[in-house]
C-alpha cells in the first residue's frame, strides 16, 4: 500500500526540480517553426540523443507529444514526470514491448501527432541509432527531425553510458532543430544501414550547429 504512495512522492519531487531548473534557463531556439508544417498532417518524429533528454521533458511541456518510455523502474519514474509535463507516454523499448510500442506510435503519427524518440536509448551504445524511428518514418511518411540541446554550463554524468547531461541553474540553452529527413525508399538491409548513418550524422550536425549558435550568443 505504501509503495505507490512513495513512488508518487518521488515523481512529484522530480517534476518540481526539473520544472524549477527549466524555468531558470535562458533559451534560444532555432528551427522550431518547421514542426508546425507537419503537425496535424504527416506528424513528425523528433530525434535527440538519450543523454540530452532531461530538458526535453520541460521544453516540450503541455504539447501532448508522444514518447516511448521503457518498462524499467527508471522508466516508471520518467513516465510519471513526463505525464506531469503533459506528455503522452507509451511504454515499451527495444527489449520489452517493442512491437506494441511501435504500433501505438504508428497510430499517433497517422493522426498527425508529434513523436519524440531517443534513437540510442534505452541502453545504448551511445550514439548508436536503433531502427524503430526509421521504420515509423518509412510507413507514415513523417519526417525525422534531428535536434540538440546545447548548454553553456552543465554537469555530465561520466558513470552513465549515455553521458547524461544536467544543465546548471541559470545556464543558457540552445535548442537546435535540423532539416527534416524523409525515408522515401524501402528499408532493405543495406538501405537501413545507410539511413541509420544519415540520421546519426544529422543529429551530430544539429549539436555542432547548436554549439556555433551558443558561441555567437556568448560573444
Amino acid at each position: 500500500m505504501r509503495k505507490p504512495y512513495l513512488e508518487k512522492i518521488k515523481i512529484n519531487i522530480a517534476y518540481f526540480l526539473v520544472a524549477l531548473l527549466g524555468h531558470s534557463l535562458r533559451f534560444r531556439v532555432v528551427g522550431q517553426e518547421q514542426l508546425e508544417r507537419f503537425l496535424g498532417k504527416e506528424g513528425f518524429i523528433i530525434n535527440c540523443w538519450h543523454g540530452q533528454q532531461l530538458m526535453g521533458f520541460y521544453f516540450f511541456r503541455k504539447r501532448g507529444y508522444y514518447i516511448l518510455v521503457s518498462r524499467s523502474r527508471d522508466g516508471d519514474l520518467a513516465s510519471g514526470i513526463m505525464e506531469r509535463f503533459g506528455w503522452k507516454t507509451i511504454r515499451g523499448s527495444s527489449s520489452k514491448g517493442a512491437v506494441r510500442g511501435l504500433i501505438e506510435l504508428l497510430r499517433a503519427l497517422r493522426q498527425g501527432a508529434g513523436v519524440a524518440l531517443t534513437p540510442d536509448g534505452p541502453r545504448g551504445p551511445i550514439y548508436h541509432v536503433e531502427p524503430g524511428g526509421l521504420y515509423l518514418a518509412e510507413k507514415t511518411g513523417a519526417p525525422l527531425i534531428p535536434m540538440a540541446f546545447v548548454f553553456d554550463r552543465k554537469w555530465i554524468s561520466k558513470e552513465s553510458w549515455d553521458l547524461f547531461v544536467i544543465p546548471k541553474p541559470f545556464s543558457r540553452c540552445v535548442v537546435y532543430f535540423g532539416e527534416p529527413i524523409f525515408i522515401k525508399d524501402e528499408l532493405t538491409e543495406d538501405r537501413l544501414e545507410l539511413e541509420k548513418e544519415r540520421l546519426q550524422k544529422a543529429i551530430h550536425e544539429a549539436n555542432r550547429r547548436g554549439e556555433e549558435v551558443l558561441k555567437e550568443w556568448l560573444s
